[in-house]
């Protein structure tokens, strides 16, 4: 029975890192450096935990599974900091009216010269 809820939270959290990397790699996700950090030590904490499940629970795997929760950890910790900083820069005056737009949706300015 041990087996069969190890094999199930490693598809799980192997699932859970397979969506943090087509987050980090979709070209539509609005993220900026910092927070793209943190959701790649999410997704490698994830897809640690997930690989060191799947071998089973040993007392070997306890320092490897402690290293990957620090991982997760620490990934969201980066994200929620990197968001709180961005909403923070919104309404600076140097900056854009919006950072979650993508500049590629803007038209480019017309020319008179033509």
């Amino acid at each position: 029975m041990e087996t069969l809820f190890s094999l199930i939270n490693s598809g799980a959290c192997g699932l859970v890192s397979m969506a943090l990397i087509g987050a980090v790699l979709h070209p539509k996700v609005h993220d900026g450096v910092v927070i793209k950090v943190g959701l790649i030590c999410m997704a490698l904490g994830f897809g640690a935990i997930a690989l060191l499940l799947y071998e089973g629970v040993m007392p070997r795997t306890l320092v490897g599974m402690e290293h990957a929760l620090m991982l997760v950890n620490a990934g969201i910790a980066v994200v929620i900091l990197g968001y709180v900083w961005r909403k923070s820069k919104v309404h600076h005056p140097v900056r854009r009216v919006t950072d979650w737009a993508d500049l590629m949706e803007t038209r480019p300015m017309q020319s008179d010269h033509l």
